[in-house]
């Protein structure tokens, strides 16, 4: 965030307030209101909105064609547990249901080429993918893929493809854009295409 110089996360203070009373109730909000009279106080203080992904501020809209809410412009990410974020990011976030009324979530946060991520929950299973390679690693060696037991959420390592699967989706069905995603920038993304000719023996 910091290299990238990103703008903050956590929108309109009113209306953030307004968020906060909805989860903890007036009295912890005003408490928040007034501790950040005094200065930035990151949500990742208050108990309830330390979670694993805690957007402060996404603009979404409701497809009546697809049946799903979707956001509309930049996403703003508060905190991912108690590590304050509040940069506000590139993406896509979409809430839906598929044929069997099962939830469906995915959201993709991008803070430059070499920097984003993509999280797609469906059928209690997560896939995780990002990057930072570090990232795919720690996924991969950790996931519960096998392990398992009958009702548990089981996250597994995602992929390029699915990655852009989605975002190339949600950008051609929200948005009406038919233009191919790029994920590293022009100039990456034409090395990487003449790296897999290489390999491919072209």
């Amino acid at each position: 965030i910091k290299n990238e110089g990103a703008e903050e996360g956590i929108g309109d203070p009113t209306e953030l307030l307004y968020k906060i009373s909805d989860i903890v109730g007036e009295r912890m909000a005003q408490e928040y209101d007034k501790q950040s009279s005094q200065g930035y106080v990151s949500l990742a203080t208050i108990p309830q909105t330390a979670r694993p992904l805690t957007f402060a501020d996404v603009n979404l809209k409701w497809s009546a064609k697809k049946k799903a809410f979707y956001s509309e412009g930049n996403l703003g990410l508060s905190n991912i547990n108690r590590t304050d974020i509040n940069a506000s990011f590139e993406g896509f976030m979409e809430f839906r249901k598929n044929e069997d009324g099962g939830p469906v979530f995915n959201v993709f946060i991008k803070a430059s080429p070499e920097s984003w991520y993509y999280v797609g929950y469906e059928d209690n299973r997560m896939l995780l993918y990002s990057s930072n390679n570090e990232f795919n690693t720690a996924v991969a060696k950790r996931t519960n893929s096998g392990k398992a037991k009958i009702g548990e959420m089981v996250f597994i390592p995602g992929t390029e493809d699915e990655t852009l699967e989605f975002v190339n989706s949600f950008r051609k069905d929200y948005l009406g854009i038919n233009v191919p995603y790029s994920l590293y920038g022009e100039s990456k993304a034409i090395k990487k295409k003449e790296k897999k000719e290489d390999d491919d023996g072209f």
